[in-house]
């Protein structure tokens, strides 16, 4: 029986302070000592060994480890179908549990308690944060409020209600806020420590996310809590527990002190006055420690004022050990789906198509279009659809007219800590005009050649390949170490602005609007949206993912404001879960996506110019046919006629129970108290 007790949750129950103390993640203490020896007894007896317990708590798994891939936003593939498996890395309580300790021993201090709040403020704050990590996942769970041991009723009891759990983590975080020091009071050596105000941004995000699914998943047509008895945690709600308009106003307020708070000086959004366009790319790829060149402006780490928390990496004593570059310039780390790079706006404020009777299309004035010619005379064409557009898009893509700098050597130059992006090499011959091949062309072997786009064989020509987290610079493989954000002040604007609109039925203020995600697009180069910008006009070009199309839908603020979100957040990590809370996640994740447009573009009439594709067409259905072949719908008026086919409706198999993952199988077994999700 003791064996048992011991397996459960994953050595909850034999964590030991050494491990505890192994390690911290941020940068002004990542190179403290780390507690050599010492016991629960003879440990919590100073402001400095409470502070050291403090820091071990900052122990989280390498960041890029969820990137929304397989989402609407980058490209599905297959989704859906599993079963439940035996294990599952996400559940785990070993943060919870060394929280519980330090928590306990400040109870027991004899000192002033102030000595050890902020301390104990991190502790609340990292029980709420892996509570409610554990309920995004699987909806209810054990609440853990106390050290266990073996004979521990909790041990053998049966989880709480989703509505139990997310009361707790809210009171946790008030505990927290009323404990944690201010940014600004935080000294120089413990920069990169939890505050008051990423307390009140997370308590933030926690209200809005669970005031959102209580609001709209009861509508998906599936019963996600069970009974409790049968299958599910059940629906117990504790008493007083918040309703829907008081979460979403606590949450407009918590995020309304942290941005009023970044307003002084605190906090800021990430800027390169020369280089405004690419201010949100170099946010990513800050590493500048040991002279890297990081950017050509000289901003390195100490300019980013925009993380409230992240995961604090640095080459010579932490760093992730992942090979960031190669993920990066090989697109396997992030995605950005033709859907997704619809949604990108002009730098007018408006999408790039636009209706004002609802009915008839039209370009977006400031969209050039997807660059059709029918007798075209070099590719620039194909760099139409980028030019007046959001510079979270132009700046994250791999765009066509240009190369990028990588610190792997195999794909382009390292940077030269000059220019924003290395000179193009150009084909010296132009097949447009008839010229032939030129023999032994530099451009061939270039590692920066600029060549017209071509379409692969067997390709679904579904995404534009994304470089956000490209560590620019001249770090080793593995040896890249930009930290990773986990709040950044942008998502506080967009916390606002959301809690905002869902509080108004969907009407918000211009005043709120320039409160919060207005100061998202002016750095993305886009214009403030209004309610005036937006009346009477409709997008479009809006993927209806319902009727997996392309339909004209009028604009209104929750869509825009929604789409905001995404295009400042997309590859971070938010994709899923924020379908999920809006309850779409089993409507956007299936049926048939379209990826880009082939006919009616440049690569109907271009030509290659590269060694391997001089003088053929940059789309080939004979030569090299798409993986699932062309969309033709209605004909040529149909709104999406001539895009890539992305995905087959059979491979996508998202679900209403996938909105809660399975508990795993072996928990189950070595606590039957514990009932699986329903569905599962």
């Amino acid at each position: 029986m003791t064996k048992i007790n011991i397996n459960f949750y994953q050595m909850l129950f034999v964590t030991t302070l050494l491990a505890v103390f192994s390690f911290s993640s941020c940068s002004g203490f990542l190179d403290k000592e780390p507690l050599s020896q010492g016991t629960e007894a003879i440990f919590y007896k100073t402001p400095t060994q409470f502070s050291q317990a403090a820091n071990a708590l900052y122990s989280f798994p390498r960041g890029w480890t969820n990137n929304d891939g397989n989402m609407d936003i980058s490209v599905l593939s297959n989704n859906g179908g599993g079963s439940a498996t035996e294990t599952d890395g996400a559940w785990s309580f070993t943060v919870i549990r060394n929280s519980n300790i330090l928590i306990e021993k400040a109870k027991e201090y004899s000192g002033n308690p102030t000595e050890i709040a902020a301390s104990v403020g991190a502790a609340y704050f990292f029980r709420a944060w892996s509570h409610f990590n554990l309920m995004q996942r699987f909806g209810g769970i054990p609440i853990i409020d106390h050290t266990l041991d073996v004979k521990d009723p909790i041990v053998y009891g049966p989880r709480n209600s989703r509505y139990e759990v997310a009361d707790f983590i809210f009171k946790d975080l008030r505990q927290a806020i009323s404990l944690l020091p201010m940014e600004k009071n935080i000294a120089a050596a413990d920069k990169g420590k939890v505050s008051l105000e990423t307390a009140k941004a997370f308590l933030a995000r926690a209200l809005l996310f669970e005031a959102t699914w209580e609001k709209y998943v009861p509508n998906i047509g599936y019963d996600l809590d069970g009974d409790g008895v049968t299958s599910g945690a059940g629906k117990t709600k504790p008493a007083g527990y918040p309703s829907i308009t008081d979460m979403l106003t606590e949450a407009k307020k918590w995020s309304g002190e942290v941005i009023t708070e970044a307003e002084t000086g605190t906090f800021s959004l990430f800027k390169i006055a020369q280089a405004d366009s690419l201010s949100y790319y170099y946010l990513f790829n800050l590493d500048d420690k040991g002279g890297n060149k990081c950017n050509p402006y000289g901003k390195g780490k100490a300019d980013n004022k925009e993380y409230l928390f992240s995961i604090k990496y640095e080459w010579d004593i932490r760093k992730p050990n992942y090979n960031l570059g190669h993920t990066v310039m090989t697109n396997q780390l992030i995605g950005i789906s033709a859907i997704l790079g619809d949604m990108f706006l002009c730098r007018n404020g408006l999408p790039i198509f636009i209706s004002t009777d609802g009915v008839t299309r039209q370009l977006n004035p400031d969209f050039l279009g997807f660059g059709y010619d029918p007798a075209p005379v070099n590719d620039h064409n194909f760099y139409n659809e980028y030019r007046n557009r959001d510079y979270r898009f132009i700046g994250s893509v791999f765009m066509p007219d240009r190369p990028c700098w990588s610190n792997q050597p195999d794909y382009s130059l390292a940077p030269d800590g000059k220019a924003p992006y290395p000179t193009p090499v150009f084909p010296k011959s132009n097949p447009y005009l008839g010229e032939p091949k030129t023999p032994g062309d530099p451009a061939y072997s270039s590692l920066v050649a600029v060549t017209t786009p071509v379409i692969q064989q067997n390709s679904s020509h579904d995404n534009y390949g994304c470089r956000k987290f490209n560590p620019e610079g001249t770090r080793a493989t593995n040896d890249e170490s930009p930290d990773y954000p986990l709040i950044r002040l942008a998502e506080v604007h967009l916390i606002y602005a959301e809690a905002a609109v869902e509080l108004g039925n969907g009407q918000i203020s211009d005043a709120d609007l320039n409160f919060s995600v207005n100061k998202n697009r002016a750095r993305a180069g886009v214009a403030p949206l209004t309610n005036a910008l937006i009346a009477g006009k409709y997008d479009a070009g809006w993927w209806d993912h319902e009727k997996n199309k392309t339909i004209i839908k009028k604009m209104n603020m929750l869509d825009e404001i929604r789409r905001e979100r995404v295009c400042e957040l997309f590859g971070e990590g938010f994709r899923e879960s924020d379908l999920k809370r809006w309850g779409i996640a089993h409507i956007n994740l299936r049926g048939q996506k379209l990826g880009r447009r082939v006919l009616g573009s440049a690569y109907e009439t271009g030509l290659g110019n590269s060694n391997n594709f001089y003088g053929l067409k940059s789309y080939d259905p004979v030569a090299r046919p798409l993986r699932y072949g062309i969309y033709t719908g209605t004909g040529p008026a149909d709104l999406d006629y001539g895009r890539s086919i992305s995905s087959l409706p059979g491979n996508l198999l998202y679900s209403q129970r996938d909105y809660l993952a399975p508990l795993p199988l072996q928990q189950i077994r070595l606590n039957p108290a514990l009932i699986q999700n329903p569905g599962w």
